[in-house]
């Protein structure tokens, strides 16, 4: 085993559950730690960020990002973490496909700030902070559109299972395998190829047989379209529908319009009563992927974002 791989691990706008995970590798830890050279890691170790910026370039094995686009100083952090690091990892659906966060691009910036610092029901005054804060960015772009990655480790948070096997394929030097099929050739569940469904659930709907394909008794389960890797674990062991967080399975470019397209394939409904009982689109099938997606912002944060552009240049002419 090769010692002392000096790794660095950096927290972008995120929940920092991806690196709880590596801590719930418990005592697999003695097995992993004593092999990595940490060099950076605040959410463990009070580093600062001067400690990041004084090391070298290129002096760092591997480079595990954690979290999503959301300020500036995400994005500085990120490209920082670029430079240092030999082997960039993203880590976590969050880096990778911009995680729940993105889901924000349906809204302006200003609506945002608004709803969260003005309207919110649990708010007595509302006020604006920003002293010692960055800007926030008027929407979240995937994290690959800014630096190039070489490895991507997804889930929402990835199992410890995944984590630890990723590692010690790093310290040994060998190549790290990741699911490259669907959350439903993992499932132990029975499925019948050819059901039709007449009318969809919502998982509070009833009660799930837990052998029954969960598709096929009409809970939206998103495992057609969602990468493996998991072992399948929210229909397998808590009898619950795929959520998605694994991101696309190899090869497809937009998570959603394979989940749609699969939901199409077995809905013996009409349009209008489909739409009807899918409440929510883009919050079902886009929840963990919407900055990876082909289509990635609404239409009045596109338009936020040009008419904030063409204020920037207008203010440069006028210099």
């Amino acid at each position: 085993m090769v010692e002392g791989r000096s790794v660095i691990f950096v927290q972008l706008s995120s929940c920092w559950g991806c690196h709880q995970s590596l801590i719930d590798l418990y005592e697999r830890l003695l097995d992993v730690l004593p092999a990595l050279n940490i060099k950076y890691w605040p959410a463990v170790v009070d580093y600062k960020e001067k400690d990041l910026e004084a090391l070298p370039e290129k002096s760092i094995d591997a480079g595990f990002i954690e979290g999503a686009l959301r300020t500036d100083h995400d994005t500085h952090l990120l490209k920082s973490a670029r430079t240092k690091s030999k082997v960039l990892i993203s880590y976590g659906t969050c880096s990778s496909y911009g995680g729940v966060y993105a889901l924000a691009n349906l809204s302006t910036r200003d609506e945002l700030i608004k709803r969260k610092y003005y309207e919110a029901e649990s708010l007595v005054k509302g006020d604006t902070p920003s002293d010692n804060l960055p800007k926030i960015t008027t929407s979240i772009s995937k994290n690959d559109d800014i630096v190039k990655f070489d490895l991507y480790l997804p889930g929402c948070p990835p199992t410890s299972d995944n984590i630890a096997g990723a590692v010690t394929a790093f310290i040994q030097g060998k190549p790290v395998s990741i699911g490259q099929k669907t959350v439903c050739d993992d499932c132990e569940r029975n499925k019948e190829e050819k059901k039709l469904v007449k009318a969809f659930k919502r998982r509070f709907d009833g009660k799930a047989d837990p052998v029954k394909c969960l598709l096929n008794q009409g809970y939206l389960c998103l495992g057609p379209g969602t990468r493996s890797g998991c072992g399948a674990q929210c229909p397998t062991n808590a009898n619950l529908p795929c959520d998605g967080c694994y991101g696309p399975p190899e090869g497809v470019l937009d998570q959603g319009a394979k989940l749609l397209s699969a939901l199409a394939s077995i809905a013996d409904m009409e349009p209008e009563k489909l739409d009807r009982e899918i409440i929510d689109p883009v919050g079902q099938f886009y929840k963990f992927t919407f900055a990876h997606g082909l289509i990635r912002k609404s239409v009045r944060t596109y338009l936020d974002e040009q008419n904030r552009s063409a204020e920037k240049r207008t203010a440069k002419e006028e210099q």
